[in-house]
């Protein structure tokens, strides 16, 4: 994928994260070996949009999502981000930690 376009497609993406108030998340744009603890990722490989979660050692946890088109991947990433948000405030409710700070769920 050229840079330029990478750029164009990580613009679009953060505004839609800001958007949505996300900016607090843990979250990896187009750089796959990123090692960030608990991030989602979005990234581009062998031709396809990817999109995955990893744990605390960045191993992906679960699936790994393949689009052929940018905006399929995008709308899964941030619907990963909600259930993420989801999942924590739930934890609130049930008493567990978190695996990081975030405003969006600390109380």
């Amino acid at each position: 994928m050229r840079a330029e376009l990478e750029k164009q497609y990580v613009l679009e993406i953060e505004s839609r994260i800001k958007l949505n108030n996300f900016q607090t998340l843990h979250y990896v744009l187009f750089d796959e070996s990123k090692r960030l603890p608990w991030a989602t990722h979005l990234f581009y490989k062998n031709g396809v949009f990817q999109v995955n979660s990893r744990d605390e050692r960045s191993y992906v946890v679960g699936e790994t999502w393949t689009f052929n088109n940018f905006d399929d991947a995008v709308k899964k990433f941030i619907e990963i981000l909600k259930y993420t948000v989801e999942a924590e405030n739930l934890a609130n409710l049930l008493g567990f930690s978190h695996p990081y700070s975030s405003p969006l769920w600390d109380k």
